[in-house]
């Protein structure tokens, strides 16, 4: 989920020269628009630690998601595809409800953005909700919330139910963080500090220094340093950034055969 580029605009024309046997072209406004348009309810999928083919993950996905609209695949190689939705209800459907599992590899999803080229991407950056317990009610404003997730990650959804303060007891925002990089786990909002729960973080595993697969299914694990917490220690605190028994509603797992 790569932040959108300015390369197609204005200012990042006039920083990039162009070489001998090239040329530019500027597209308008309201052909960026056109073009854009058809697809603002699609997704970039990848599958981590293993390559199908576009049959296989079009099936896979319509078990998985079981879409009410139509759903096309589109094979965007380099293990990339997209995903377009003809109903806001199903997209919004994916986005809530992951993590995503197919048989125990991770998947990866990313908004669609101009300009996507699979060769150079990457899946550093992914998808997941956030929780915000006992956050002060007058914080529950759609432009603090946007503040609040972004000093996190690029903030990609509010949940409509913190958006109109139909819910106090948490606010649920959806961000993508970079899996290279630490965990955040509280927030300073002048003298008060606000603690961040990760929904579903706990079935991604990162003991053995690879993210893409469930704890459980784990290929490996690297030797603890001695000092280092042990694997009992180091589960209760993976638990501790989840969303713990209350958020098992949330995620589905399909586990067909392949």
């Amino acid at each position: 989920m790569e932040e959108d580029t300015d390369s197609d605009d204005e200012i990042g024309e006039a920083a990039i020269s162009t070489r001998e046997g090239q040329v530019r072209i500027k597209l308008s406004m309201e052909t960026k628009q056109c073009t854009r348009g058809p697809w603002s309810k699609a997704i970039i999928v990848k599958l981590v630690g293993r390559s199908v083919g576009l049959s296989y993950m079009q099936s896979k996905l319509n078990q998985l998601w079981r879409p009410d609209g139509r759903m096309d695949c589109i094979d965007l190689a380099y293990g990339f595809f997209l995903v377009r939705f003809y109903s806001k209800e199903d997209l919004e459907m994916v986005i809530k409800r992951g993590p995503w599992f197919i048989r125990d590899h991770f998947l990866s999803l990313r908004p669609w953005e101009p300009f996507f080229k699979p060769s150079t991407a990457n899946i550093s950056l992914i998808a997941i909700w956030i929780r915000l317990n006992e956050l002060p009610i007058e914080l529950y404003e759609t432009e603090v919330l946007k503040e609040i997730g972004e000093s996190i990650g690029k903030v990609l959804r509010i949940d409509s139910h913190t958006a109109m303060e139909a819910r106090g007891r948490y606010a649920r925002i959806c961000v993508q963080i970079n899996i290279n990089k630490p965990l955040i786990n509280s927030i300073l909002i002048r003298r008060f500090e606000q603690v961040v729960t990760y929904e579903g973080i706990q079935r991604l595993c990162f003991s053995c220094g690879r993210v893409g697969h469930k704890v459980e299914a784990r290929p490996y694990t690297i030797r603890k340093e001695k000092g280092l917490p042990t694997s009992s220690e180091e589960d209760q605190e993976n638990q501790a950034f989840g969303a713990g028994e209350e958020n098992a509603e949330h995620w589905r797992t399909y586990d067909g055969d392949t």
